[in-house]
């Protein structure tokens, strides 16, 4: 993937082996999804966990659902948390109905997206 594939308005991205994911933050409101999600890759999380994860400030740190057109609806195949200028994910948790594809590319668009970015 080339870094322009990384644009922050970009949302679609393709996924070597996969469906195309669409890319997007997370909110409160993914926590069931998120639950999901976790329980399939058998991730234990607490409820307590879910809202530390998904609440957080965009300024200083990303978090980014992954959702796939899997039978007919949306479903979250993966998500992933950096810190704002960190080299790599703190948080990447990925269906492997996807393989290894989409771990490589939600890590390099969770990367790109919290390098500072610099003005003109």
């Amino acid at each position: 993937m080339a870094p322009a594939d990384t644009s922050p308005l970009r949302r679609t991205f393709p996924v070597p082996g996969g469906p195309a994911v669409r890319l997007r933050l997370a909110a409160p409101a993914d926590r069931p999804r998120v639950r999901e999600l976790l329980e399939r890759r058998g991730v234990a999380a607490g409820e307590l966990e879910l809202r530390r994860l998904l609440a957080f400030d965009p300024a200083r740190r990303h978090v980014l659902c992954a959702l796939a057109p899997l039978d007919g609806q949306d479903t979250l195949v993966g998500l992933g948390a950096i810190e704002a200028g960190q080299d790599a994910p703190d948080v990447l948790v990925v269906d492997e109905r996807l393989a290894g594809g989409l771990a490589e590319v939600l890590g390099r668009v969770l990367s790109e997206r919290a390098r500072p970015r610099h003005a003109a």
